[in-house]
């Protein structure tokens, strides 16, 4: 088997953050690109939602979100090149999952229901419609599989994935059902009158519900999956890469600090205890984590004593 050298290993990692920060700025362009053209674009028979109108539309906001969770990024990706360390916190996680939910519904819903009945390049392709209905949505969502996989997303996220909808879905029925057009409300530019007049509105607004909890629960099991899967590769990779092949954990730990210590630009020290644990997966030394951290630390500012 081809040794593997713990800098490849880290390489990887450092390649993951410039891929993140690469997607991450096109995504918040091309937003800001979409969402530009439709505050200055003249309404046509199709979309009347223009100018401040614009925000009406779930199309517009869950683009947004997504935006803000792209932008949100990138400040992790860059602290990871700085000290080769990217890590997502849960809660950033969670918030790219509401995101990617929300323009994966945009863009099934643009293909499966608007494109047959307005015509596929009128829908997914005219004018602005190339980024909130198919170039935003499918960046989206390849972020979240193979870029941001950093935590294994539990079942109960499901329900904060679906917050944006139910909120917008709440917000639409009460500015065109309750306050109506002519009182100063939105028009109802989704037609749910129509769909009214054979599903009672509690019917309609719960069927919305389960289909964006059934696409957030796609979303997941496949992001579990590629996360599952690369966890798996990488923790392969480090445990053959030259920095495992020491006789003891003690002497691996000391190893990793001495390869990390050039890198210091006297910023705060990032402890790699992921690695670190890889490692302890493999020697069986009994170390705990906080043990583990301590022999790092003293092994790092050895000289310094």
């Amino acid at each position: 088997m081809e040794q593997k050298k713990l800098p490849d290993a880290l390489r990887i990692n450092r390649n993951r953050c410039i891929l993140a920060i690469v997607v991450c700025s096109i995504l918040c362009f091309l937003v800001f690109l979409a969402v530009t053209d439709q505050l200055l674009r003249d309404p046509d028979v199709l979309i009347k939602e223009v100018g401040w109108k614009a925000y009406h539309m779930f199309t517009v906001l869950s683009n947004i979100l997504m935006a803000v969770a792209a932008a949100m990024c990138i400040p992790f990706a860059v602290d990871g090149m700085r000290y080769r360390n990217y890590h997502l916190p849960r809660w950033y996680v969670n918030l790219m999952y509401m995101g990617t939910t929300g323009v994966a519904i945009t863009f099934l819903i643009a293909l499966t229901v608007l494109a047959p009945a307005a015509g596929f390049y009128r829908v997914m392709l005219f004018s602005n419609n190339i980024l909130f209905h198919l170039t935003c949505p499918i960046l989206s969502i390849l972020l979240f599989f193979f870029i941001n996989s950093d935590h294994r997303i539990k079942w109960q996220s499901t329900f904060i994935a679906i917050i944006p909808v139910v909120l917008y879905a709440l917000t639409y029925v009460l500015m065109v059902f309750v306050i109506g057009e002519e009182a100063g409300g939105w028009r109802d530019h989704y037609q749910i009158y129509r769909i009214a007049e054979y599903l009672p509105l509690p019917v309609i607004l719960l069927i919305l519900c389960l289909i964006s909890f059934g696409i957030a629960t796609v979303l997941r099991l496949v992001h579990n999956a590629i996360h599952k899967k690369r966890k798996a590769d990488m923790e392969r990779y480090y445990q053959q890469a030259e920095a495992f092949s020491y006789p003891d954990l003690e002497t691996a730990i000391g190893a990793l600090a001495d390869l990390d210590r050039p890198y210091d630009m006297g910023g705060e020290l990032t402890v790699p205890r992921r690695i670190m644990n890889i490692m302890e997966m493999k020697y069986q030394s009994g170390l705990s984590t906080k043990e583990m951290c301590i022999r790092y630390i003293e092994d790092y500012f050895k000289d310094e004593e």
